[in-house]
């Protein structure tokens, strides 16, 4: 089977060692293009994160440099750009890897609309909000009196819709993900959370999180970082996160859960999933407890629907 991942920090990584070649297979890089060919996976969506420490000024350009670094080093005909639903049905269909450019925080967006239509047009297809602290739209979940969304945020929101961009909640603090959902016309994705009455996180979903999100049609990426998997500080096993799947599952996210690994954001692992080349344990360990066609769902389907709906 073919794997959708849907979070990856490898162009952030890449930004921060502009030695290490995306297509060479190196230990640094947990989902550089020899770990996708081995784990089988064919569509990765990218993240340009702008660490914290840029500042304000500085992180608009930073994105438009890590944008260069796709282009550069990254897409080719092996690694094909996504723009389009098209573009997505066509790389499905031809079995071509492919590659998907999000931004992860809107802190590097700068408080500009023209911003964010320019990563548009330089091939950008999907935002997370914010990451752990509060930006221009919202509060991140590690805001010790998180809001909603600002007016500036719901502005945001509404282009993103209009642009046929993908919304990304994962990060968000619990009043901002209630207000994005109310806001958006379009199904809307954490790329890169788990289940809090599972791990209590600020960075997982509630139930009542799981099933706002199921009830827009969106979908949730179990992410492989140990301690939102897990409370305890311990080796963590692909077991492990199989539980938050069960537990989504039976809230009725069948059609609604995939995986966002956050490689190359990650500095543990699992103690049997260490790059995305292992996702073929992921895969045996999913067909041990799962029907064929609910696994195919996990890995590929339920994000081919989402962005196919999104997507324009």
């Amino acid at each position: 089977m073919k794997i959708f991942d849907a979070h990856s920090d490898v162009l952030c990584k890449l930004w921060q060692n502009p030695e290490l070649d995306f297509y060479k297979e190196d230990k640094l890089l947990q989902a550089g293009f020899t770990a996708l060919e081995k784990g089988n996976v064919d569509i990765q969506v990218l993240a340009c994160f702008v660490p914290s420490q840029v500042p304000f000024g500085r992180r608009f350009h930073t994105v438009l440099e890590m944008i260069d670094i796709f282009y550069q080093k990254v897409a080719s005909e092996q690694f094909r750009p996504i723009f389009t639903k098209a573009d997505l049905a066509e790389c499905v269909l031809k079995g071509q890897k492919g590659a998907i450019l999000f931004v992860e925080g809107a802190h590097a967006l700068e408080e500009s609309l023209v911003q964010l239509r320019t990563w548009f047009r330089l091939g950008v297809r999907g935002m997370t909000l914010t990451w752990n602290h509060g930006n221009a739209l919202a509060s991140g979940n590690g805001e010790p009196n998180p809001g909603g969304l600002t007016s500036f945020g719901r502005e945001v929101i509404e282009e993103m819709n209009r642009l046929g961009m993908i919304i990304d909640v994962s990060h968000l603090a619990d009043p901002g993900f209630r207000d994005v959902l109310e806001c958006s016309n379009a199904p809307v994705i954490a790329s890169h959370s788990n289940a809090r009455s599972l791990c209590h996180h600020s960075r997982n979903l509630t139930d009542e999180q799981i099933r706002a999100l199921i009830a827009k049609d969106g979908a949730i990426g179990l992410t492989f970082v140990d301690f939102f998997t897990v409370s305890e500080k311990r080796t963590v096993w692909i077991d492990d996160l199989l539980r938050h799947l069960d537990h989504i599952c039976a809230l009725g996210g069948v059609d609604h859960v995939g995986f966002g690994s956050d490689f190359d954001g990650i500095t543990e692992t699992f103690g049997d999933m260490a790059s995305a080349a292992d996702y073929s344990q992921l895969l045996e360990a999913l067909l041990k407890r799962y029907k064929e066609a609910e696994v195919l769902k996990f890995v590929q389907g339920n994000w081919l629907r989402v962005f196919g709906n999104v997507l324009q």
